[in-house]
């Protein structure tokens, strides 16, 4: 059995209609009502953090649930689950807060809706006891690899999802940085990536090492020599 994240958000979203011992009581009538509730996302973060429910109830007992949730390594689109808003002036007393207007609708600036997979911590084993992994991605070069204590391979994009997948961990794509793979400077070369840390970390004050600038730019760069 297997569904798509899509599903789990269409289904974590959808319309209920009240039970009686959760009735609303009308303002205007002061009658309880069977009325309808649905959850809506109103604001998007640009870290976006999923997790998935791995277990059902059943009687006195919790059940692990190993179903394989298919879910997009890029491009997640997340506008068909937020809160649709008008732009109109009448639409000034709406019920978002005064101190953070709302954003713009989805065919405005789509990319305030699309999230890229960087990270998925997994679970291995049951309620009672188990073992924790992470799949993560190189921002620099958007090569995936597998974290399993002190143990790190590489891993191909189809081996991303499993029935492990315990919390998918998304970053919105108009906040990831120009210097990154997943950005739209896709063409720039790996010196030019390497540089961004090297400019970053400099050389510390008083250091026997000397400054990275000062080797980074040599065709097979080794450590610098420490005096005994």
């Amino acid at each position: 059995h297997s569904c798509t994240l899509d599903e789990c958000f269409q289904f974590y979203t959808k319309e209920e209609q009240l039970a009686q011992d959760d009735a609303w009581k009308c303002p205007h009538c002061q009658v309880l009502q069977q009325g309808m509730v649905k959850l809506s996302l109103w604001t998007l973060p640009d870290i976006l953090i999923i997790h998935l429910k791995r277990f059902c109830q059943v009687g006195e007992r919790r059940n692990k649930l190993s179903t394989l949730v298919k879910f997009p390594l890029s491009g997640l689109n997340m506008a068909p689950h937020v809160a649709q808003r008008s732009t109109s002036p009448e639409a000034g007393l709406g019920p978002w807060p005064s101190w953070k207007p709302p954003g713009c609708l989805p065919t405005s600036c789509p990319l305030d809706f699309l999230y890229d997979l960087y990270a998925v911590c997994n679970h291995h084993g049951n309620l009672q006891g188990g073992h924790y992994t992470a799949y993560c991605r190189n921002s620099l070069d958007g090569q995936w690899y597998s974290y399993d204590d002190s143990t790190v391979e590489p891993l191909r994009e189809d081996e991303v999802n499993t029935r492990g997948a315990y919390i998918l961990f998304y970053q919105k794509r108009n906040s990831i940085p120009p210097w990154s793979a997943s950005s739209s400077m896709r063409g720039s070369t790996s010196s030019s990536l390497s540089d961004h840390w090297l400019l970053r970390l400099g050389s510390y004050a008083g250091s026997t090492r000397g400054s990275l600038l000062s080797w980074s730019s040599a065709p097979c760069p080794s450590l610098p020599q420490v005096p005994d």
